[in-house]
């Protein structure tokens, strides 16, 4: 790793809190900086590839966008090339079969690179690269209690280790990264702090993934094929989609999705039926060629949920909140792994920044961060993931029903979707944008709203129909 001059001084201790993606690569993000790294995290982190209680999700389809890729490789170099020697399908993410309420995108060559892996595999992966860092250490079976102030700044974390031995460990900066679980808002009310805003997004999402093994002569003319619920008209193609793409040991994942309710069930009945009840024949073909290698699960924790650390009035100097603890979307749209990571990033070069012009004194760096950990990931994020449930009948915002009532703007990002059905370059800049490369801004561009303009009926009226995913 190539370090600025400037930044090479020791900076004492930093802790972070959390040893999943968005722990590790925080913490490998800013061993330049710190003399000692320190992870903190509950549970027992394993040295093989298997789930742990504090990542329940895990066992659940993921995707990790281009963009992500490349924050995880930077904190962690030659991560991608060992996912890939260990057996990990490469993609282009252009040439997934991708269909949405209007049909399939066109493919398209993008030259970037997504890993198709298992979220257990990524983990264990990152983590396993995590701990050959210098400097980099973790301390496991330790739940951290709270946090050690004074005069308005954080100088450790109380813990509780395995053997229930309190202790404090100090710090010189704390990073909170323990994911949706957080207890940041309730040890800062008990500091005298305000608890950030949340809200909370549910557009009652659920899925049920299973990993198979399909027959050798199954050589379909894709990697990844994705149907989504079209959101319009009724019937099961309204609620219901569903996804199946390589992974890692030959294996397919495969996971049946539906929203506003309609949820699939476990059961080998029910999956088979729901997988087979909106117009495509793909997944139950694949069914029919492979066996289950491991079990189905079912996965109903799909709200978007924002705490507004940036919005709080006052806030405890050297501490900041990054990765689903700050905000966690729902995990349809694949985004949770990517903004941690490129959340991680931020902190590393904002760190090297204000080291670099301001000095060894933190004050008001938390702010600062947090301000610009929303402004650059959390709003991009939020707008796809929250931005889109908001248009799920039945979606709700804190407990709230909401009525569904589609702005101009969003009406006109459904046709330029549409769009991408038809012209290669529309679709490119479309994935481009998924996989968090290119930004929305794109969509103001003259030429294009001119042209979707002119098709606006037209490109309104446009629905997928039932043939085959070989595009």
């Amino acid at each position: 790793m190539t370090v600025p001059q400037n930044t090479r001084s020791p900076r004492g201790t930093a802790v972070v809190i959390g040893g999943s993606i968005a722990g590790c690569t925080t913490a490998a993000s800013l061993v330049e900086l710190y003399e000692r790294v320190v992870i903190i995290d509950r549970d027992e982190l394993p040295a093989t590839r298997k789930e742990r209680k504090g990542v329940p999700h895990a066992y659940q389809f993921h995707a990790l966008t281009a963009l992500g890729r490349q924050a995880l490789e930077e904190a962690l170099p030659g991560l991608t090339q060992t996912a890939l020697d260990g057996g990990v399908p490469g993609h282009d993410p252009g040439e997934t079969r991708y269909s949405s309420k209007s049909g399939f995108f066109q493919l398209v060559k993008t030259g970037l690179l997504v890993l198709l892996s298992s979220r257990i595999n990524l983990e264990y992966l990152v983590r396993e690269q995590a701990r050959t860092v210098p400097a980099l250490e973790m301390i496991e079976r330790t739940k951290v209690t709270g946090l050690q102030i004074d005069q308005g700044a954080v100088t450790g974390v109380h813990v509780l280790d395995g053997d229930a031995q309190a202790r404090t460990i100090a710090a010189d900066l704390v990073v909170d990264a323990s994911g949706r679980t957080s207890a940041t808002p309730q040890w800062l009310e008990a500091a005298g702090y305000p608890r950030p805003i949340e809200q909370v997004v549910n557009a009652k999402w659920g899925y049920v993934t299973s990993y198979v093994r399909p027959d050798p002569e199954f050589s379909p003319p894709y990697n990844v094929l994705y149907i989504t619920p079209t959101l319009k008209g009724e019937g099961p193609r309204a609620t219901r989609g569903a996804g199946m793409w390589k992974q890692e040991d030959g294996l397919w994942v495969l996971t049946a999705q539906g929203c506003a309710g309609d949820l699939p069930p476990a059961d080998e009945a029910g999956f088979r039926d729901f997988l087979g009840s909106f117009g495509r024949t793909e997944f139950v073909d694949l069914l029919d060629r492979s066996h289950l290698e491991r079990p189905r699960v079912a996965w109903r924790n799909t709200t978007n949920v924002l705490r507004d650390y940036a919005g709080i009035s006052s806030r405890p100097e050297r501490f900041v909140v990054l990765g689903d603890a700050a905000a966690a979307f729902n995990p349809y749209y694949g985004q949770g792994m990517s903004s941690a990571a490129l959340g991680a990033r931020l902190l590393r070069d904002l760190l090297r920044e204000w080291f670099t012009s301001i000095g060894e004194d933190l004050t008001g760096f938390g702010e600062r961060f947090q301000k610009q950990l929303d402004g650059l990931v959390i709003q991009n994020c939020w707008g796809i993931s929250a931005g889109s449930d908001l248009g799920v009948p039945g979606v709700e915002i804190n407990g709230v029903p909401q009525s569904v009532e589609k702005s101009d703007e969003q009406q006109f990002v459904d046709r330029v979707l549409a769009l991408a059905t038809e012209e290669p370059e529309v679709a490119r800049k479309v994935v481009e944008m998924i996989q968090m490369i290119r930004g929305p801004e794109w969509m103001a561009e003259e030429d294009l709203r001119a042209n979707v303009i002119a098709n606006w009926e037209r490109l309104g009226e446009l629905s997928r129909d039932d043939q085959a995913a070989v595009l």
